[in-house]
């Protein structure tokens, strides 16, 4: 099946076969392949998928860098699986 996905509501956590809110995202762990314009990463999912990711609001604001290589999180919107934002880059 695959890596277990969990689910961010807020700041609680989840099992996967609850009712989904529109606000609710799958958190994914992931490695940046590729940089595009317009602040948009390209993003291999352990899960085996890509999804095309931008930088949440709070990394924007205090400017935290994102190449290629790096191991981040990316939160999924069960509604658009190929499109997500990314929350957290793994030192």
């Amino acid at each position: 099946m695959g890596a277990i996905a969990r689910i961010r509501d807020g700041g609680h956590l989840r099992e996967k076969d609850e009712v989904l809110s529109k606000d609710d995202l799958i958190d994914m762990q992931g490695t940046v392949v590729a940089v595009h314009s317009g602040g948009l990463y390209r993003v291999q999912c352990d899960a085996g998928h890509e999804v095309l990711a931008q930088l949440s609001g709070r990394m924007r604001r205090f400017r935290i860098k994102v190449v290629p290589g790096d191991r981040v999180t990316v939160g999924v919107s069960p509604y658009d699986p190929v499109r997500g934002i990314i929350t957290f880059r793994a030192r």
